[in-house]
C-alpha cells in the first residue's frame, strides 16, 4: 500500500513538472534570436556613430533583421517555409558580403603595393631632377625653371670642374703641394651628361637606367614633372631656390616633391631624405 502510494506521488510529481520543462524549453529557443537582434542592433548603432562604410552597416543591418525573422519564427509568425527561404536568402547575401569584404582588403594591399612601387620610382626621378639643377645653378649661377632648358642642358652643356694637376707627395697636404706649385689647379669643362648621370660613381645603386631624353617626365604617368624656379632673401642675400614636383600624386594631398621655393634647402618631402 505504501509503495503504490509512493508511485503515484512521483507520477504526479513528474506530470506537474512537464509544462515546467516546456517552457523552459520554448523560453530558450527565444534566446538566440533576441541576442540576435541585440548585437545587430549594437554593431548597427555603433557602425554608425563611428562612420563604418557601408558594408560593415549592411552587414550588422541584416543580423539584426535575421534576428527578427527568427524571433517572428519561433513565435509561429510566419511558416517554417518562408523562414527556409529567408535563410538562403540571408547565407547567399551573407557570402557575398564576406567576399566583398575580403576583396576591399586585398584592394588595400594590392594599392598600397602599387604606391610603394609608384613612389620609388618617382623618389629616383626627383633626385635626378635635382642633380640637373644643382649642375646647372653650377654652370649658370641660379636655378632653372623651365624643363626644357634644363633638359638642354643635361643633353650638350657643359659644367666646369676644378681639377688638381700633378700628384701630391705622402709628406705634404693638398694645400701645401699647392703652395709649393707642385700642383697645380686648372679648370676644365666637362659634359653635363657624364658628369651628373653616365659616371661610375652616379650610374651606381640606381633603380632605372637615366634617359636624358624622359628624366623631366614622371616616370608613373609619363607627364612634366612642375617645376618652378625663383629668388628669396636669406640672411641679406639674394638666393636661386627651385622646386619640382610629381604631377599626378596616386593620393590627393599626398604629392612627393623636391626643393623649396620658401627657403633655401634642395631636400626632398619623402621618408630617410
Amino acid at each position: 500500500m505504501g509503495s503504490s502510494a509512493g508511485v503515484n506521488l512521483s507520477y504526479f510529481w513528474a506530470l506537474q513538472t512537464i509544462p515546467y520543462a516546456k517552457a523552459m524549453k520554448n523560453l530558450a529557443s527565444y534566446i538566440f534570436p533576441v541576442l540576435l537582434i541585440m548585437v545587430g542592433g549594437a554593431l548597427l548603432i555603433i557602425g554608425a556613430m563611428q562612420g563604418q562604410n557601408g558594408m560593415v552597416l549592411l552587414g550588422a543591418g541584416l543580423a539584426l533583421l535575421a534576428g527578427i525573422i527568427s524571433l517572428l519564427l519561433q513565435m509561429g509568425i510566419i511558416g517554417r517555409q518562408v523562414g527556409m527561404v529567408i535563410g538562403v536568402v540571408f547565407a547567399v547575401v551573407a557570402v557575398g558580403l564576406a567576399y566583398l569584404n575580403y576583396r576591399s582588403v586585398e584592394e588595400v594591399i594590392e594599392f598600397n603595393e602599387r604606391k610603394l612601387k609608384s613612389d620609388r620610382k618617382l623618389i629616383q626621378a626627383l633626385k635626378d631632377m635635382r642633380t640637373a639643377e644643382i649642375g646647372f645653378k653650377q654652370a649658370n649661377g641660379a636655378y632653372s625653371g623651365s624643363l626644357q632648358a634644363l633638359q638642354e642642358f643635361v643633353r650638350s652643356g657643359t659644367i666646369p670642374m676644378v681639377k688638381a694637376i700633378g700628384q701630391v707627395p705622402d709628406t705634404l697636404t693638398e694645400q701645401e703641394a699647392l703652395d709649393l706649385k707642385i700642383i697645380v689647379r686648372d679648370t676644365i669643362m666637362a659634359p653635363a651628361l657624364d658628369s651628373l648621370f653616365l659616371s661610375p660613381r652616379t650610374s651606381a645603386d640606381r633603380l632605372y637606367p637615366f634617359d636624358v631624353n624622359t628624366f623631366i617626365n614622371s616616370p608613373v604617368h609619363n607627364e612634366p614633372f612642375i617645376l618652378k624656379s625663383g629668388m628669396i632673401n636669406s640672411s641679406g642675400r639674394n638666393m636661386s631656390v627651385f622646386q619640382v614636383k610629381d604631377p599626378r600624386p596616386m593620393v590627393k594631398g599626398d604629392t612627393l616633391f623636391v626643393g623649396n621655393l620658401e627657403k633655401v634647402s634642395t631636400a626632398g618631402n619623402w621618408t630617410g631624405e
